[in-house]
């Protein structure tokens, strides 16, 4: 069960990301060359949405040559900071949309998860296509720092939204490290924290609340 510690921070555009690249505060820190993916989720719930109620994730990825489906749960405490997630992930190939919850069962997924998805119907209700660029920063004391800009489109009830996204993910190293970190980058740029996470959006397009 990996868990995970990230920041993420939305961008007015794609125009916007490369103008973030070309500045010393991280261009000082990337060694690596950057890594380009492009793949299509599909995102499950109850039709009356009790996982997203639940702090539970559920999409499907099928660009894969096995479809894989990956279950997170976010955990918020009083003291986060605006953009600051933490959480559990967990991935298992399935076979289909009625072995899938079976299939994370097998991965250890919480009985928190099976008590709602096991035995429930479960609908794709939207999908989002994806595509980022990232790269590791190396920051002093030894801090690794996964860094993603993400162009999404969510494709919801017919409708389409459009988000951008700078993702910051702790590989290795203090939490302070992270959040001093991406303090500066918040300042340097005025960036603004995410506040939707994807069911959010994808339920304002849907026209829900």
């Amino acid at each position: 069960m990996p868990s995970a510690t990230r920041i993420q921070y939305d961008l007015p555009s794609e125009a916007y990301m490369d103008q973030l690249l070309t500045d010393d505060l991280i261009l000082r820190y990337v060694k690596d060359n950057y890594q380009y993916s492009k793949h299509r989720t599909e995102f499950y719930d109850t039709p009356d949405w009790q996982l997203t109620r639940a702090m539970f994730s559920m999409d499907v990825d099928r660009d894969l040559s096995i479809p894989t489906v990956h279950l997170a749960q976010a955990r918020i405490t009083p003291d986060n900071l605006p953009g600051l997630l933490h959480g559990d992930t967990w991935t298992a190939p399935f076979e289909s949309v009625d072995t899938m919850v079976d299939a994370l069962a097998h991965r250890g997924a919480p009985l928190s998860f099976l008590s709602i998805a096991r035995g429930a119907e479960l609908v794709c209700h939207f999908e989002i296509a994806h595509s980022s660029k990232s790269t590791t920063l190396y920051l002093p004391d030894r801090t690794r720092i996964s860094m993603s800009f993400d162009n999404s489109v969510i494709y919801a009830g017919g409708r389409e939204g459009r988000s951008y996204e700078l993702c910051m993910d702790l590989l290795f190293g203090e939490e302070s490290q992270l959040i001093n970190y991406c303090q500066q980058i918040r300042e340097r740029f005025g960036l603004p924290p995410v506040l939707l996470s994807r069911e959010m959006k994808a339920r304002r397009l849907l026209g829900e609340k």
